[in-house]
């Protein structure tokens, strides 16, 4: 039973759905701390899109495998258990399926409850999790898999969760958005630049192979320090709460993120690449999640 619970840990890749859940409880609390917010909508929306999150994990190991493009990974952050075959093929579709099914059921809780903004927001994210990797489209193969991932994990999520329990737009969400969203994109960039070799064989025109190693070591920098300045211009414009500035604290894991990614020649610095970039990125959320819930508590 261990060794089967290790093995789907791997597979299911557990660790990078943090990554989902934190933006996803974000847009919850940014929610609360305007109005009484449905705990059953909330949770339902939360389990949706981090199910949702892993079954695009499954289909993007599956498709990447097809292609021969996981036996990299041994070496690097993320040993799927496709690679020794642990598990099959088959297994990862049933289990794609399995949290698909979860996903819509939460999904449909919610459309009943909430109506036509769900319909637009499940849309968009299932064609993204459908067609990340996946053929014929392959957004990740064709250069926007970085785009994506800005998307998905940044405004999709916050601003979709604040627009399910509020059922109102909220610039401000926007802006929060703009944290998780550019600080998930980075952990995609930060994978891509130490595969950029793979990446090539592959096919996968990833920002990296388009426009070189240096480039996307460039593109984490100034998506980062946009991501900072985003945050102070909207609480010096008061249209964020001045406790937002929390998120500053995670300036220097920051730069530990960019220093290591920019020794991309050297395999050594991968895994300390990729753990501040997920690091950055959840540290950043929870700081958020920390600074609407002092909201919520002196209101």
């Amino acid at each position: 039973m261990k060794k089967w619970l290790v093995t789907w840990f791997k597979a299911a890749r557990a660790p990078f759905l943090i990554i989902s859940f934190l933006p996803a409880v974000l847009g919850g609390v940014i929610a609360a701390a305007h109005r009484p917010i449905d705990i059953g909508i909330f949770i339902a929306a939360v389990i949706g899109i981090v199910m949702a999150h892993s079954a695009a994990d499954f289909i993007d190991d599956y498709f990447d495998y097809k292609k021969g493009n996981l036996g990299n990974k041994v070496q690097q952050f993320h040993d799927s258990p496709l690679i020794d075959q642990s598990i099959t093929l088959n297994q990862v579709l049933i289990a794609t399926a399995l949290c698909l099914a979860i996903a819509l059921a939460a999904g449909l809780f919610v459309f009943l409850k909430v109506g036509l903004p769900v319909i637009w927001l499940v849309a968009v994210g299932a064609f993204i999790v459908f067609f990340y990797t996946s053929p014929p489209i392959m957004l990740n193969y064709r250069g926007l898999g970085e785009t994506m991932l800005f998307l998905a994990f940044g405004p999709m999520i916050v601003v979709g969760v604040f627009i399910v329990l509020t059922g109102q737009f909220s610039w401000e969400t926007l802006v929060i958005s703009l944290v998780p969203g550019v600080f998930t994109m980075n952990i995609g960039v930060v994978s891509n630049t130490f595969d950029y070799l793979d990446d090539i064989k592959s096919g996968k025109r990833t920002f990296s192979v388009r426009f070189g190693q240096q480039a996307a070591v460039r593109l984490i920098m100034i998506g980062s320090v946009a991501a900072y300045l985003a945050i102070i211009i909207g609480t010096v414009m008061q249209l964020l709460p001045a406790w937002s500035l929390l998120v500053l604290f995670t300036i220097p894991l920051s730069t530990e993120a960019v220093r290591h990614a920019a020794e991309y020649e050297d395999e050594k610095h991968y895994t300390p690449a990729m753990t501040r970039a997920i690091a950055l990125s959840s540290a950043a959320s929870i700081l958020l999640l920390i600074a609407y819930g002092i909201v919520i508590k002196i209101a």
